[in-house]
């Protein structure tokens, strides 16, 4: 006799649904994604989907939710800046970008699709979570300006230009698919980047 198959709880379901979602907005978008696309990739019916999303945009807003609790501690190295070791500032930041994003790009494709269709959502995660992380690597860098430890920069092109060099890499890699850069070590790509970025605003000694 075969064991009965244990029944997914209301949270794992809604996980599942999720998951399926970003699935299919990154490779349709958000206009080309159906409810009843994403039923399917997450074997369940389109009924399910609305007894817990009320509508794509509800189900889009909870996909960001969701990334940014699982994301967000990645991004904040707290022990380093208290410790004032900046080069493990920059090195937590790029490093746990870079791993995330090269695992996997779905989340970054799916930000890429709403900003190309417009959709108010890309919009909402710029101003929402990113701006508020942005603004806290960019308060580390004023205040180590302060300290007379980095050089004079404007602060939030500093914060931005960072995290930069990461995206750009890994859409040249991973979206774009640079012949060069596929044979390269991510700690090269992310000792090279750190040396690059702390030569450019560490003073001198």
């Amino acid at each position: 006799m075969k064991p009965k198959k244990k029944r997914m709880t209301g949270d794992e379901r809604r996980r599942k649904i999720i998951q399926a979602a970003m699935d299919v907005f990154s490779r349709s978008g958000f206009s080309g994604a159906t409810t009843r696309k994403i039923a399917q990739k997450a074997g369940i019916s389109e009924a399910m989907i609305y007894s817990h999303f009320k509508d794509k945009e509800d189900l889009y807003s909870a996909i960001i939710d969701q990334k940014m609790q699982e994301s967000e501690p990645l991004y904040h190295p707290l022990d380093a800046m208290r410790k004032k070791d900046d080069q493990r500032v920059f090195e937590t930041v790029v490093s746990n970008f870079m791993q995330r994003y090269s695992e996997d790009t779905t989340f970054l494709r799916l930000l890429l699709f709403s900003a190309l269709e417009g959709h108010e959502l890309a919009g909402m995660f710029v101003s929402g979570p990113v701006r508020r992380f942005f603004g806290f690597l960019a308060e580390y860098v004023r205040e180590r300006m302060d300290e007379g430890a980095f050089k004079t920069v404007n602060p939030e092109i500093a914060s931005r230009c960072l995290v930069g060099m990461v995206h750009y890499f890994i859409l040249l890699k991973k979206i774009y698919g640079d012949e060069t850069l596929q044979s390269i070590e991510l700690n090269e790509t992310i000792e090279t980047m750190i040396n690059i970025f702390c030569r450019g605003i560490l003073k001198e000694g």
